[in-house]
Order: C-alpha cells, then structure tokens, then sequence
C-alpha cells in the first residue's frame, strides 16, 4: 500500500478498505432553485462507460463558481450513507435525499469523513491518482437544493459535507472500478478533525498553525487558516446564507369560494412571516408556484388575483383534461392544509413599465377563460392612470366566467360561447402601423394555447415588435407535448424517442438523468439543456432569443425530426 507511518495519537484515523466506484456523474452549469439569475452544476446526470479524468476533473464536468475551477476542486465524493440519516432529521424532505442530490461526482461504499485524511493517495481505475485536498465547506446553494433555508449549517454542524480530490495523474475511470488507498500522509488529521477545527474548536492556534503548513490542504484551506492565524475566526454567514432568499415557504389554505362552474378562489397565508421586505410585495404580472399533494408530486404555477407574500388570493380552474394538479386542488386540498410556495419571477416583461402612464398608448388585452388572472393588476393600474384600455374576455357561458366584476364594464366585451358570439382576434389586432389617435398600440394575452397561438402568429405577421407584445402561459394537460421527435444524447450517442404525449422531461427523467424542474411551463429555465443540433420548436418566456440558438426548456419545447443535446 505504499507508505504508511505509524502514530499513537488519539486522533489516528482508521484505514479504509479497498472500495468500488458505485456512481460517477458530471454535469453543466444551469438554471438552479427557480430562483432568478441563480446558476450551478449540482445536479449531476449518471455518466455510463469510461469517462476521462485530467488534472481539472472529469470531461463534461462543469464548475459554476470560480474557486471550484482550481484543480483542488477536480473531484468531489459523498458518502451515499449519509443519505439514511437526511431522511431520519428532515422526512419532509425525503424524496430529495438520494444518491446526486449533493452534486457528488463518485459515490462508493466504505469511504467517510471518518476514515479519509488530508493528503491521503488514492489509485482510481487502472492508471488514476487523486489526492484528498480537503473537506467540502457548505455555501448556501444547498439551501435552494434542498428548499432549507438552514441546510448548509446543518451540514456544517454534523459533517457530512463530502470532500474534494485533486488529479495526480489522470486516467479512463468508470463505475465499477476499484479504489485503492495507496499512500496516508497526515494519519491523524482525518477530514472529521479539520471540520472540527474549521467549525467549532475554532480558536485551538496550535491545531491552526500546523494545519496552515499542511502542504496538501487545498490553496483555499491553507489561505484560510493562515488568515485565521493573522485575524482570528472568519465570518461564515455570507458562505452560509448567501443573499438570494430560499423561494419555498410553507403556507396554509384559509379560504375557498366558488367563483364559477370550474373556478375557485383560494386564499393563502404564510405559516412564517418573517419575509424579507423586498420580497415582499409582487411585481407585474404577478404569479407563484404551488407545490402540493403527495410527496408534493404537483408543481403548478398560478396568477396572483390580490395580495402580497404574506397572504394572497389565486383563482385557479378546474382543467377538463387535467394532469392532476387542478383536480387534487379543487377536489382534495381543505382548509388548514399545507402548501409550499415560491414568488414567480418572469424571466422578461417586453412591453415597458414606462408605458403604462402614456395617454397615447392602445392597451388590447385578450383573455380567454381563467386567464383573466393573469392581468386583473395590470388593467386595475392602468384603469387609475386613466390609460387607452380595452379588453375582449371569452369564455363558455356567463357562469364560467369569472371576475368579471373585476373589469371596467365600458372598456370590456365579453364573449360567451354559449351565445354564439366568437372572439376573432384578427378583428382585434390593429397593424402596428396603424396610429388611431397617434396611438401606439401594445397586445396583452392570456388563455388557451389555441388563442395565445392565433394572437402570437397574427402580432408576428403584422410585425409587432416584442416590446409591444407580452402573453402569459401557465400551461395545461397538453403542454410540452406535440409531434413525436428524437433527441440524441451527445455524450453517449443514446437516442431517446419522445412520443406526442410527453415531454422531452419527462422523458429524460424515465431514463434516469434526473433533470431539475421547477414552472414545468417555460417560464423559469430550470430545466434548460444544451441544444447541439438541430431544429426546436421554441416554448416558454425563460430564454431570450439568442439563447434559443444553443438551449432549448425540455419541459414545453419540441424537437423537429432528431436532435442533438446535452445534460
């Protein structure tokens, strides 16, 4: 086994024994935790046959923060047994406890914080090298992974945080291959005593200084005790808290009211609101993002009617053709239940702020059904402004129409299909060059997928430009589905058939790539994957148009014949 000295020192660390590579994943930076502007590459996808190892890490392993790119940061591991006790102290969120959910590269059997050490050599394959450089520190992206506002200190506090390699000498690894430890430096500073050290004997100088001239501790950890030796102890609270606020809350239903035939009213109200004062209050086009029913299977996004975080009112539709999510809504959830929650965030709003207080600006709203609630606010501003209003609302019949009370009678038609009066937007839709009243005319819309379609072909047709045109999809039992098509998966050469009634997620997902979602209807960018070739029909708001050139949303875009992608 190489070299091995022998120490009577208390803090002698076990030796492991010989282990196998039970996992080895990699991953791209993207769109993480729903939260706007938020990136990282902790969800990992399965990797299957060899996979080249340099000194920088595993080929397609991507590193979103600067200080994980130094090759001190190649590979990171976790112990899959931690996993039992995640779901022992947070059952509420069992289902997030499974082997990746760390963004581990490998995962094997017998390996701990326990009985690794810093500087300890490891044969890896036939030919690898790596060499522990440290313990991983917990930084507040493990909050948004793992929707606890308070994750990364706990991980701090028990240690089972996972730690980093560096590349000796690189190799073809692959699961399945064994593991050998070849040589142990520090036998008794295992990974368990330096978390120790780093977290809660942290004035210990003796232990510090001769940690800060361990020359195989990472840059960043020798950095950091020589500092601690100079300045005392570090403020750790920016690493564990960040300053982006976990989305998800819990809530609980306090009212429900039939509007209509197939629409309630729900009220929700915060079970905690401590909520910071900026996000507080809503922005326009305001919307949320339910998560519900068992093991919170249904996540749904929904217009905000009224309210703030604190508490507010959706009004959501049964759907004929439901996936689900509105039938446990409307037909399961009773007053006092719990919901989670997240404050939407729209990746971009074209039409301009500004243009709400101009006099000379032609407001078209066209609303189908329940996608009233998507611009109640908006009209409601513009009503106080004394603004250049109409609005065309259809729907089935007068009984499933709701909110109308909200609407200005002498700016509103209505348009029951019962009735025998039909919307035709074409009569709505003036060309942008059309001035009436040197007005410049802007086109708002909201409801089925037919009409968003008929009125984004006809403004496209007309040439409205998008700083003129804004519409709002909160999806339905058809979305992200379409003409059947292939994607290829470019790291294996895999390809995946999606069949006309899923989606390219819910595929990728059935074969194990366990992609991130959060909207599931294009309006946030959490499952974006890699467009490599090929031609997609583009869904969704989250992507601008130059990012449609190389990504696509799996969750609502389709592919044209085969493509090419990457996750």
């Amino acid at each position: 086994m190489g070299s091995y000295v022998q120490d009577t020192s208390p803090y002698l660390a076990p030796l492991p024994t010989k282990d196998t590579i039970r996992s080895l994943r990699t991953g791209k930076v993207r769109p993480f935790g729903g939260v706007k502007g938020l990136t990282s590459a902790i969800n990992k996808q399965p990797r299957q046959g060899k996979v080249r190892l340099t000194i920088g890490g595993f080929a397609g392993d991507e590193r979103q923060y600067i200080h994980h790119r130094s090759p001190d940061n190649a590979v990171h591991q976790y112990d899959p047994r931690h996993y039992d006790k995640w779901k022992a102290d947070l059952p509420d969120r069992e289902h997030k406890f499974k082997v990746g959910a760390f963004g581990e590269n490998i995962s094997t059997e017998h390996l701990s914080e326990d009985n690794l050490c810093v500087g300890d050599k490891f044969r890896l394959g036939p030919d690898a090298i790596i060499q522990v450089s440290m313990p991983r520190q917990p930084c507040y992206k493990l909050n948004h992974r793992f929707e606890h506002k308070k994750m990364s200190s706990l991980i701090q506090s028990n240690g089972r945080t996972g730690w980093y390699y560096r590349v000796i000498q690189g190799g073809d690894i692959q699961v399945g291959d064994q593991m050998e430890l070849i040589e142990r430096i520090h036998p008794h500073w295992s990974l368990s005593r330096v978390q120790h050290i780093l977290y809660k004997d942290t004035n210990n100088m003796e232990a510090i200084a001769e940690l800060s001239q361990t020359a195989e501790l990472s840059k960043e950890f020798l950095e950091l005790f020589r500092n601690r030796l100079a300045k005392g102890t570090e403020d750790m609270e920016d690493r564990l808290l960040g300053d982006v606020a976990v989305p998800w809350r819990s809530y609980r239903m306090v009212e429900k009211t039939r509007l209509a035939t197939r629409v309630q009213k729900f009220v929700f109200q915060a079970e905690d609101d401590s909520i910071e004062p900026e996000e507080l209050q809503f922005a326009r086009f305001p919307f949320v993002r339910l998560r519900f029913g068992p093991d919170a299977k249904f996540t749904r996004a929904y217009s905000v009617v009224s309210g703030d975080m604190r508490c507010f009112e959706l009004g959501i539709a049964k759907d004929d053709n439901s996936r689900g999510g509105s039938l446990f809504l409307h037909d399961n959830l009773k007053i006092g239940d719990a919901v989670e929650v997240a404050k939407g965030h729209n990746a971009s709003i074209p039409i301009p702020n500004g243009s709400q207080g101009d006099g000379s600006t032609r407001h078209i709203f066209i609303i189908g059904g329940i996608g009233i609630t998507a611009f109640i606010g908006e009209i409601k501003t513009l009503q106080k402004k004394t603004a250049n209003l109409e609005i065309h609302y259809a729907a089935r019949s007068r009984e499933e129409a709701a909110y109308l009370d909200h609407l200005p009678a002498k700016n509103t038609t209505i348009y029951l299909k019962n009735e025998g009066r039909r919307l035709d937007v074409e009569s709505i839709i003036p060309s942008p060059e059309d001035c009436r009243d040197n007005s410049k005319t802007l086109v708002y819309c909201c409801g089925p997928l037919s009409l968003l379609a008929a009125c984004r072909e006809l403004t496209t047709k007309l040439g409205f430009p998008r700083s003129q045109t804004h519409f709002e999809e909160f999806g339905s039992a058809t979305t992200g589905t379409g003409d059947p098509f292939e994607a290829e998966i470019k790291a294996t050469g895999e390809v995946l058939q999606v069949p006309q009634k899923k989606s390219l997620l819910e595929v990728l997902n059935e074969a194990g790539f366990e992609l991130d979602s959060s909207c599931l209807v294009g309006n946030c960018g959490t499952c974006m994957v890699e467009l490599c070739k090929g031609n997609v029909e583009h869904h969704g708001t989250a992507l601008e148009d130059e990012q449609k050139e190389t990504s696509m949303l799996s969750c609502v875009s389709r592919g044209k014949g085969r493509i090419v992608i990457d996750c």
